[in-house]
């Protein structure tokens, strides 16, 4: 890591180099924004209506989830709405998702804001204190009212902070929450005062936003699928324009989803996260720049390979995480060689053999995925995944033509001996191996002619390469 002149010619610019391209995970990288590149519809899920982006696994949710934030504040980093953070849990096994446990996730969420604007009244102090009187009263009745706990106990590590609104913190903490709502107003009315108290302050309406919900078992996370459900199906929770959803989910729950009765009757959109080789390509070549402090930095500038867009593109299908994961060598190597120039076709072949596109076997589904493709496999010959499987559960060993042979298609426990009676000589069953083998190659192989998958070790046997 270094720093290099920016753009004016000031010294504090990072250089992260390589290591921009190490962990790719959107949490884990605070310097994304620097070098975020918007999906194709980001503006739709940067609007003003409540939009659901479902995505898949390194598809760049989180990323999308953090950029709704970042893009939400001023140059100073102050917020211009208020933005709340909120993860939603599955109902409990005795509690059904209906309408008692959809207000409890409502009362969750109005906790959430109330969060949020504590906080915020922490950081930026002068909000409330220019606010009206009226505006006051209202964030003091919303704080006491709708912080689950004792807001004093609750708060109180916020009035002993290095926050320049301690003392106010304080102040409202002490202060008796006047009567603004009878105690059973709607969410829409509780809503419509709060977002009334938030815009002399500079913020025009409430985002609660959503990510990360990919964490929970797989029974809390039906039930959780449930809860939604009829969350979304109640449409007092859309009611107010002034609070708007934007929640990013699990691509494999959209169909269980999307019939809920908030999607199907608009009231909050659903966008289906996809990226194209455009804008996959602008992603790259944007952290390649940002890596390597330059403003600009053409993918042919790292590598001359007629092939790369073409590899990426198969390898990396629709998913930033692959694209990235399938350059970071590339970029590795640049970094190790900074006079050799671009990367070659010959050295870039090398490099994608010690660096192959991540690999996992899906025995349930009967698929593969293989870096950002998903492959289905059902129309192989049985045996074929059979050894396929057998391959992978013995991943980076070297397999024997013979062992794939009389483990897989005699169904043996172990390889015969010559002399044993269930022995049979090579010439036998090659040929039967070597075409299941092709077989598995072209199913699975981004390029079969130049296996980086399965790899032959000449007089030995087959290897399956599998990286996590």
């Amino acid at each position: 890591m270094s720093k290099v002149n920016g753009p004016s010619g000031e010294l504090g610019q990072i250089v992260l180099g390589p290591a921009a391209f190490s962990i790719l995970r959107a949490e884990d990288e605070p310097w994304l924004e620097s070098c975020f590149v918007p999906p194709p519809e980001f503006g739709r899920m940067a609007g003003p209506r409540s939009v659901i982006i479902f995505g898949e696994p390194g598809s760049g949710k989180t990323a999308i989830y953090r950029a709704l934030q970042t893009r939400n504040r001023d140059i100073n980093g102050k917020p211009l709405r208020l933005l709340v953070p909120w993860r939603p849990i599955p109902p409990s096994e005795e509690a059904r998702p209906g309408l008692a446990w959809v207000k409890q996730l409502a009362r969750r969420i109005l906790d959430a804001c109330a969060a949020s604007l504590i906080h915020h009244l922490a950081r930026y102090p002068e909000d409330y204190t220019n606010a009206p009187l009226w505006a006051q009263a209202r964030l003091i009745w919303f704080i006491h009212r709708f912080t689950l706990g004792k807001a004093e106990l609750r708060w109180g590590p916020l009035t002993e902070s290095q926050h320049r609104g301690a003392p106010l913190i304080r102040e409202i903490l002490a202060t008796p929450a006047p009567n603004i709502l009878y105690e059973d107003a709607s969410l829409e009315q509780v809503i419509a005062e709060l977002v009334s108290a938030l815009q002399p302050m500079g913020m025009k309406d409430i985002w609660v936003l959503t990510d990360g919900l990919e964490g929970w078992s797989e029974v809390a996370f039906e039930r959780l699928v449930e809860g939604l459900r009829a969350f979304f199906s109640t449409l007092s929770l859309f009611g107010h324009k002034g609070l708007v959803y934007k929640l990013c989910l699990p691509a494999h729950i959209e169909p269980a989803i999307s019939q809920a009765g908030g999607l199907a009757r608009r009231r909050i959109e659903s966008i289906h996260l996809r990226w194209d080789t455009f804008a996959l390509r602008r992603l790259v070549e944007r952290r390649l720049a940002f890596a390597f402090g330059q403003e600009s930095f053409p993918l042919e500038q790292l590598c001359t390979a007629p092939g790369l867009l073409e590899w990426l593109e198969k390898v990396g299908g629709e998913s930033p995480r692959e694209w990235l994961d399938q350059v970071a060598v590339l970029a590795e190597h640049y970094a190790a060689h900074p006079d050799a120039g671009p990367i070659d076709e010959a050295t870039w072949k090398q490099l994608r053999l010690s660096h192959p596109p991540r690999f996992y076997l899906d025995d349930k589904k009967c698929q593969v995925i293989v870096g950002g493709r998903k492959i289905n496999l059902e129309e192989l010959p049985e045996k074929a995944y059979e050894m396929l499987r057998y391959l992978y559960q013995r991943s980076g060993e070297v397999v024997s033509k013979s062992e794939l042979y009389f483990r897989i298609y005699r169904g043996l426990d172990r390889v015969p001996r010559p002399a044993d009676p269930d022995y049979e000589p090579p010439k036998r069953y090659l040929g039967l191996i070597d075409t299941n083998l092709w077989r598995l190659r072209k199913a699975i192989e981004p390029d079969p002619k130049n296996p980086i998958l399965l790899i032959t070790r000449r007089g030995l046997g087959v290897t399956l390469q599998v990286r996590w």
